[in-house]
């Protein structure tokens, strides 16, 4: 019988934070894939914004990156849809969630290391200052950190099921 999500505190948290990165990956991260129709307008002003003031390198106008353009995609097309599901999949308490806990963490901690290498290799050139690579680490550790965590809490999960199932079926062998 699945829990309510009251009584599964983590859960309660992890759909809490993902519900939050839902709604920043489809209206903040993905709007430079959209067309322009699509994309609301003071985006635009918010990545200038966040390049001005935070000296992010993946939002510098002048300097075109496809390999970060193409982990927008990858957001949009894989995490965004996990990240649904995951949000209906911890409310609900389904069996699949730390199976696709893993899926999505794994992919979201993959994904997110080459960002937190570019800015190391941003300041290691002098592009940024130990103080904007301080603030981006803020920014981008969260989703190395939290993805990892959540890696093994999932594993965790599905070990104590198999676990069951093979105390079970030794149980049932002996009698």
């Amino acid at each position: 019988m699945a829990k309510p999500i009251s009584e599964r505190p983590l859960d309660l948290f992890y759909r809490s934070v993902f519900s939050l990165i839902l709604i920043i990956a489809i209206v903040a991260d993905c709007a430079p894939l959209y067309p322009d129709w699509l994309r609301p307008g003071f985006l635009s002003h918010v990545h200038k914004l966040q390049f001005e003031t935070l000296k992010d390198p993946f939002y510098n106008p002048k300097i075109h990156r496809a390999w970060f353009e193409s982990l927008i995609g990858l957001e949009l097309f894989v995490l965004v849809p996990l990240n649904a599901w995951l949000l209906w999949g911890w409310t609900v308490d389904h069996p699949l969630v730390p199976v696709n806990m893993i899926i999505y963490a794994y992919h979201l901690f993959v994904t997110t290391i080459p960002c937190v290498a570019e800015i190391y290799h941003e300041f290691s050139r002098g592009a940024l200052s130990a103080t904007e690579v301080g603030i981006l680490f803020s920014l981008y550790g969260p989703f190395v950190a939290l993805p990892l965590y959540m890696v093994f809490d999932a594993h965790q999960r599905i070990s104590q099921k198999i676990w069951a199932v093979e105390r079970s079926s030794a149980t049932a062998k002996t009698k």
